[in-house]
């Protein structure tokens, strides 16, 4: 058949091979053809014009149409089953909508393949133009994804300018030695401990101003930074590698760091992200139970609470009546029973003891200890104690002065003794 060519099985007509690429359809017209019998695709072409020839008149004229280039190619996927044929034919056309569906309509009436009853269904009637309009929209969506994460990218360096800004002002250098540290970390009751300048910068750029680096000293730490650490409750915060291991090692021997806290495995503070330092830190665990783990004996200088003015405020106020009068009724006979000692009472909905444990050993106790409803001990309460006693249910926290404590969970009553 003229124009005609066949490639596996698959027929595909044109009046003129060379308006192919001229042609854009409006709309593909699918229909299913099933045969009683064995057909080829030639034979379903032959019996589509041949039946359609004048039946439309010649406005409709199929080969006309394809002359014109009104329509398109005709193609047609035929398979056999068994003693029968099925395919499906798909006419490309350039008309408008009530002549393309003329022609569909037309299509279906055509009844016989070769000497085979066949039978033409119209599947649906494709508006390729809507087809490449939702292609079009898929693709202007990922443009303005694009866009929106290009923005949000530039906004977040612009962010990041102002923070490391920030950080630059808020930063010191502190004692003889010049450590790098934050603003704050002379007037905060804790402090953290870094390794280097990099690793301050990072956490004052996330709004921690309590901040202070050995400066890259491994073997011996320096003499402002073993006094500083004394002075406070301090928590060593060390990279998650090898050098961060021999740091830590040097501050459990030297100084009375009161917690470790590391970096995930593998990465460096000054690389970690907000969200990865909160979690470090609350994840901070007792120097001594590391101690412990790493055959590490601890220093022979301990902290003396008594040297500090504000310890021996505590323990003078400790002596007299009327501390316990500040506690509650109900508490005050555990408080006088762990008054001026390291101990703490962990005590359930009706005041029962369920467990009693030292203070080093109180954050972790919390999240082994369920039933945990009252904390009653004599010493220094922090946000990392409120804060870990409200995630586990506790209801009230009797201590001997809270310090530093700038969130304050609803629900939970907080006494002490000053």
């Amino acid at each position: 058949m003229a124009g005609g060519h066949r490639i596996f099985g698959r027929m595909v007509i044109l009046a003129d091979n060379s308006r192919r690429d001229a042609f854009h359809h409006k709309y593909i017209a699918k229909l299913e053809v099933v045969v009683n019998g064995v057909v080829e695709t030639s034979d379903v072409i032959g019996a589509i014009f041949g039946q359609l020839e004048g039946l439309l008149g010649p406005e409709l004229e199929l080969k006309e149409l394809q002359r014109t280039g009104k329509i398109g190619r005709i193609n047609i996927r035929m398979r056999r089953e068994g003693d029968r044929s099925r395919g499906i034919v798909e006419l490309y056309s350039g008309l408008d909508k009530v002549r393309t569906a003329l022609l569909a309509a037309a299509m279906e009436t055509v009844d016989k393949v070769g000497p085979y009853p066949a039978r033409f269904k119209l599947i649906r009637i494709i508006d390729d133009r809507e087809e490449r309009r939702s292609e079009i929209a898929k693709r202007a969506a990922e443009i303005l994804k694009k866009w929106s994460v290009e923005r949000e990218d530039s906004f977040r360096k612009l962010v990041e300018f102002v923070q490391r800004e920030s950080a630059k002002s808020n930063f010191i250098l502190y004692g003889d030695e010049e450590l790098p540290a934050a603003r704050g970390v002379e007037e905060a009751e804790e402090i953290i401990v870094v390794e280097g300048r990099a690793d301050v910068m990072n956490l004052l750029k996330y709004g921690y101003d309590n901040v202070i680096a050995m400066g890259g000293a491994v073997e011996k730490v320096p003499k402002s930074l073993v006094k500083l650490i004394s002075e406070k409750e301090a928590i060593a915060f060390v990279d998650g590698d090898r050098g961060g291991e021999m740091v830590l090692r040097t501050l459990l021997e030297q100084t009375d760091i009161d917690y470790v806290a590391r970096a995930p495995e593998g990465k460096v503070v000054e690389e970690l992200t907000a969200k990865e330092i909160r979690r470090a830190l609350s994840s901070a665990v007792p120097a001594d139970e590391v101690r412990r783990e790493l055959g590490i004996s601890p220093p022979q200088e301990r902290r003396v609470l008594s040297t500090r003015p504000q310890a021996s405020s505590q323990r003078h106020e400790r002596g007299s009546d009327e501390s316990l009068l500040r506690i509650p009724e109900m508490f005050r006979e555990h408080y006088a029973r762990v008054k001026g000692t390291d101990r703490v009472l962990l005590l359930d909905d009706n005041l029962s003891l369920i467990r009693e444990v030292s203070t080093s050993d109180l954050l972790n106790s919390l999240s082994e200890v369920s039933g945990v409803r009252y904390v009653i001990y004599d010493r220094i309460v922090t946000q990392r104690i409120v804060d870990r006693a409200y995630e586990v249910g506790v209801r009230a926290i009797v201590g001997g002065v809270a310090r530093d404590i700038v969130r304050r969970p609803s629900g939970m009553a907080i006494y002490t003794a000053q």
